[in-house]
């Protein structure tokens, strides 16, 4: 009797353990970095609240990622020049924005560390950030991001 009670728990912990994290329990939080694709993932509840996974990169990118709330409009304007645009695991990106922000409604921002891994996207922010501060209206940016990174330009 003892030897199968031996036999028991083990199992009976471990069927315990897969049924807690199919349901949720042991999975991660929206909070939490996750992957999507080549890209990390974190939800966070407005564009001031910085995600967890910039801890891992410069202050550059860390000032840059905390301004795109200053430029988001203008980001959504403009296209990236770094290839994400054309075809990024099964999902084209629309903007320079959605290199900095994956999801966006009322109540959530999913930040993505792709604009982090990437210096065109970086550079492009640099660059908007620049001329904005130089006066230059949201239609001259465009046309200066076309002209400064379009390759076809």
């Amino acid at each position: 009797m003892n030897a199968k009670w031996l036999l028991t728990l083990p199992a009976a912990v471990l069927a315990s353990g897969i049924l807690l994290v199919a349901c949720g329990g042991g999975g991660s939080k929206d909070s939490e970095p996750h992957r999507h694709g080549n890209e990390n993932w974190e939800v966070e509840a407005s564009l001031t609240d910085m995600p967890s996974f910039l801890d891992k990169y410069s202050g550059r990118t860390k000032h840059l990622y905390s301004v795109v709330g200053k430029y988001e409009e203008i980001m959504k304007m403009v296209n990236c020049y770094c290839g994400c645009m054309k075809y990024e695991d099964g999902e084209a990106h629309s903007s320079l924005h959605r290199c900095y922000i994956a999801e966006q409604d009322d109540k959530s921002v999913t930040w993505t560390d792709h604009s982090g891994q990437c210096g065109i996207c970086t550079e492009e922010l640099v660059k908007i950030e620049e001329w904005s501060k130089q006066g230059k209206t949201p239609e001259q940016i465009h046309q200066l991001i076309e002209d400064n990174f379009n390759p076809n330009a």
